[in-house]
């Protein structure tokens, strides 16, 4: 343990490196351990050019302080790298498919069905009434575009 307090910032960078494998090993799912071990890594580097004294509160302040600036600067891009933007279609061997529908459907209004075993949104751009026969004309996630018979 003593060693620990004399060689601060090698400590800092070993703990940094360990929470960046950590992170890498996770498949990069969180952004605590990257941020984290970047900014202990960085304190440690300060401490060697002599900018901050070689003290376990000075460490941890800087720490804090480098962790919250890198996530507040990474935090956004990620968070809109991960919106989704449009419902993504999906490609399905369902296109051309018929059934019966349970709801009515008109162009403003989506209806319900149960296909494959799933409670689907039923859109179409006609008018359909409960009992008529679809087709599946377009599959989106969650949602069956649909066209009369």
């Amino acid at each position: 343990m003593e060693n620990m307090f004399t060689n601060l910032p090698h400590f800092l960078i070993g703990i940094g490196l360990v929470l960046l494998v950590l992170e890498v090993l996770m498949g990069f799912t969180t952004i605590l351990l990257l941020t984290l071990g970047i900014s202990m890594i960085l304190a440690s580097g300060l401490m060697y050019v002599g900018i901050l004294d070689e003290a376990l509160l000075d460490a941890f302040i800087a720490v804090a302080i480098i962790d919250a600036v890198l996530t507040l600067a990474v935090w956004r891009p990620l968070k809109l790298l991960q919106r989704d933007r449009a419902p993504k279609e999906v490609k399905s061997d369902w296109i051309g498919t018929q059934f019966e529908l349970e709801s009515d459907v008109a162009p403003g209004k989506p209806g319900t069905a149960r296909f494959s075993g799933v409670v689907w949104t039923i859109k179409s751009t006609s008018t359909l009434q409960k009992g008529d026969t679809a087709e599946v004309v377009k599959v989106e996630v969650g949602v069956l575009h649909v066209k009369p018979i």
